[in-house]
């Protein structure tokens, strides 16, 4: 609790300032893996090289960032990527990795453990390989998943399991939960499963059916104890907006990785000067929840958890509803009768 409470006063002031303070760089989408959810429309980008990546890292530190998210893709895909995450440490930034977890060893999770990375995130479908690996494409990822988890664990590397909750895997949550909760790993699930960010709208056949999701959101729900933060009004749709944004392996910057508005390019400006001159950055930067169509005077709103970067993946409109969270904030409605 402690812990939360000192985050959320270093977010609020970041907030306050306009610092940002944590970002989000894609390596490269280069991957292992298939993930029939993926959000990425090709595997064939390599990224910036190792001279840009770093002199990247220190201007976002000049800039005010601790906190660098390294992404794909899949980052163990990447030769020099320890070089790049001792490059993030000597300037004293917090690293945190996102990976599928198959490509790791004793060795390399050696290496992670005496650079002090903040955490290790991956993601898993269900413990049952047959689930899990159907959607991942890949024969056996789940047995190499688990056995790295377990080598992370024993060289006291904090992780976190992220559950994409899909149709195909709906009923193995509190397996998964359970599993995490054995290994004192974190575990955050979500069934927000959006079109690629090239606006191919395959992956949203996957979704929850609608006769299902109710159960899964109250479940979930549950774990979070969501039920208590329902109730929550600002005008500004997402705060992160002011203390992060995001950058892909081809240098665009984002205002996140889940928002395909670009904003600038880091071969063509600095950091710096995106952050505090990018026009299009500052028009993301201006919406309020009164500017949306649709959210002022929906009876779900205090419900919703709409996130303008899905809204425009959804409707191709950054002003309009996000029809997927609202279909969620109804269900949560009905769940805890709120209306």
């Amino acid at each position: 609790m402690k812990e939360e409470l000192i985050s959320d006063y270093f977010y609020d002031l970041a907030y306050l300032n306009n610092i940002p303070v944590s970002v989000i760089v894609e390596l490269s989408t280069k991957c292992n893996l298939r993930c029939e959810h993926c959000y990425l429309p090709d595997y064939k980008n390599r990224g910036m090289n190792t001279d840009k990546m770093k002199s990247l890292l220190i201007e976002l530190r000049q800039l005010g960032v601790v906190n660098v998210s390294f992404t794909g893709g899949e980052i163990l895909l990447r030769d020099d990527l320890y070089e790049l995450i001792e490059t993030a440490r000597s300037l004293y930034m917090r690293v945190f990795l996102l990976s599928n977890g198959t490509l790791l060893d004793e060795t390399k999770i050696e290496q992670l453990s005496k650079l002090y990375i903040s955490e290790f995130s991956t993601t898993m479908f269900s413990v049952q390989s047959e689930i899990h690996d159907s959607i991942t494409k890949a024969s056996g990822s789940l047995d190499s998943l688990k056995r790295n988890l377990q080598l992370l664990k024993e060289h006291n590397i904090r992780v976190q399991v992220k559950m994409p909750v899909m149709q195909t895997n709906a009923f193995c949550i509190d397996e998964v939960r359970e599993y995490c909760e054995q290994n004192q790993f974190k575990f955050f699930a979500s069934p927000m499963i959006y079109s690629k960010i090239n606006g191919d709208e395959s992956p949203k056949c996957l979704r929850v059916k609608r006769e299902n999701l109710g159960a899964v959101i109250k479940k979930i729900d549950g774990f979070n104890n969501q039920k208590n933060k329902l109730i929550h009004e600002t005008e500004v749709p997402c705060g992160a907006l002011f203390y992060s944004f995001s950058i892909d392996s081809n240098g665009d910057v984002f205002p996140c990785n889940s928002f395909p508005y670009k904003v600038g390019n880091v071969f063509e400006n600095t950091v710096s000067e995106i952050w505090f001159k990018s026009e299009s950055l500052k028009f993301i930067k201006s919406i309020k929840k009164s500017d949306l169509k649709d959210c002022p005077g929906c009876k779900f709103e205090l419900q919703c958890e709409r996130c303008p970067g899905m809204a425009l993946l959804d409707s191709k409109n950054v002003f309009s509803c996000d029809t997927f969270a609202k279909s969620i904030a109804e269900l949560r409605s009905q769940n805890y009768c709120l209306n």
